[in-house]
């Protein structure tokens, strides 16, 4: 029974059985119906969601080694003409001159806090691209081999439906049964027929889609789905560790630091950058010769007020929706919690429906060969039997998706800590 899958003692045992061993600790044991990590890692990493999350982790870089730089750059001028002076003759002429922006101290340091903000944001969205693209996997999965099974118990009952059709037609052509019951059970099996063809069909397409998207990963037959089994950690705990181990807040919180880190830099930058540079001219075909510095500074306004004006209001926003990202996460955790313990009490429940639905068909056709009930009797009991046993792997499937679900959000599974190793 799955309320007494794991009791307060053997956590406390699976606990120290694993600091022991010296690894890591974890709250979930990876289910043996899944591929290998090395698989499913290489078709998560090639997937177009990965490559787009890291061509933006190299602009992310790119962008912070242009606010390193700054807007400023050097700015060369030279003019070349030709003077008449009356009564003197025509001199050549020309002027030079090489300028740059300054930057402040405190602007630059606020421009690389923006860069490596960006940069964090880029890279955990990396992290979370995996994460997204592993729930798009687990759920496929999983519901392929629920698939998969709900088709071989609806092979069963066809197969169960045709083998009574046949020993009923010899029954009538013996006189030892009426063409009724034959007709009753032909109507039975053509129904199984249907739904067989149906639950067939839904399998293959959920397996078509699994081909490709995560291309060579499905064997040749699916793995079954085991009995389910409650997590190591209680689920307690992991309301507090999705939180912790979430990239959406990480991501979140970087871009807030960004937009704040861009409104203190819009607020400075009313205060305009001077531009200094270093002319040189030749007059008058060489008799007067010159060096000087140039200086000049922009008259700030209106337009500089109102984009530091924006910008706050930019990093107020960011720091709002960091906020919903926390609410978002904490309420994706404690629902993850509630299916998670719901799925494996209604798994449990639905397998003691399929064992009391077995007790019951096993005494109807007891009943059925003594001749106490007919067959509508039996065939409404076969009919519940499979019903159990397709609600039982729903059920299953149920869990598992979201124990997958749940160990996933908390990053236990093809994430960076493997992604690395692999």
């Amino acid at each position: 029974m799955i309320r007494r899958i794991l009791t307060p003692g053997l956590f406390a045992a699976l606990a120290v059985a694993t600091t022991a061993s010296g690894a890591e600790p974890t709250g979930f044991v990876r289910p043996s119906f899944l591929p290998s990590d090395t698989a499913i890692l290489t078709v998560l990493d090639a997937s177009p969601a990965l490559a787009e999350a890291r061509a933006g982790l190299q602009g992310a870089r790119a962008q912070a080694r242009m606010f390193a730089a700054g807007d400023h750059e050097f700015v060369g001028s030279l003019t070349s003409d030709r003077r008449h002076v009356r009564g003197e003759g025509d001199y050549a002429e020309w002027s030079a001159q090489v300028s740059r922006g300054w930057r402040s101290q405190g602007k630059r340091a606020l421009d690389l806090n923006v860069g490596a903000a960006g940069e964090r944001a880029a890279s955990d969205l990396i992290e979370d691209a995996r994460h997204q693209a592993s729930l798009q996997f687990a759920s496929l999965w999983v519901g392929w081999l629920e698939a998969e099974a709900l088709a071989e118990i609806d092979r069963r009952e066809l197969d169960t439906y045709e083998r009574d059709l046949i020993a009923l037609t010899r029954r009538v052509e013996l006189k030892d049964a009426a063409p009724l019951e034959r007709d009753q059970a032909l109507a039975a099996t053509a129904r199984a027929k249907s739904a067989a063809t149906m639950s067939w069909g839904a399998a293959q397409a959920i397996r078509s889609e699994l081909d490709t998207i995560y291309p060579q990963l499905t064997p040749v037959r699916a793995p079954a789905l085991p009995a389910p089994s409650a997590p190591l950690r209680p689920f307690e705990v992991w309301l507090t560790v999705i939180p912790q181990r979430s990239h959406e807040i990480t991501i979140a919180r970087a871009l807030a630091d960004r937009e704040v880190a861009l409104s203190r830099r819009a607020k400075l930058d009313q205060r305009p950058d001077p531009t200094i540079g270093l002319r040189t001219f030749n007059e008058r075909g060489g008799a007067e010769t010159g060096l000087g510095i140039v200086l000049s500074i922009p008259l700030g306004g209106t337009l500089r007020s109102a984009a530091a004006e924006r910008q706050a209001a930019a990093a107020s926003a960011a720091e709002a929706r960091y906020s919903r990202v926390v609410r978002a996460v904490d309420l994706s955790a404690k629902r993850d919690v509630i299916e998670a313990r719901s799925s494996l009490l209604a798994w449990d429940d639905a397998e003691g429906a399929v064992r009391a639905a077995s007790l019951a068909a096993s005494r109807i056709q007891r009943a059925y060969e003594l001749g106490e009930r007919d067959l509508t009797d039996l065939l409404v009991a076969k009919r519940q039997g499979f019903e159990a046993q397709r609600l039982e792997m729903r059920a299953r499937s149920a869990a598992h998706a979201a124990l997958l679900r749940l160990a996933l959000d908390a990053h236990e599974l093809w994430l960076s800590e493997l992604g690395e190793a692999h």
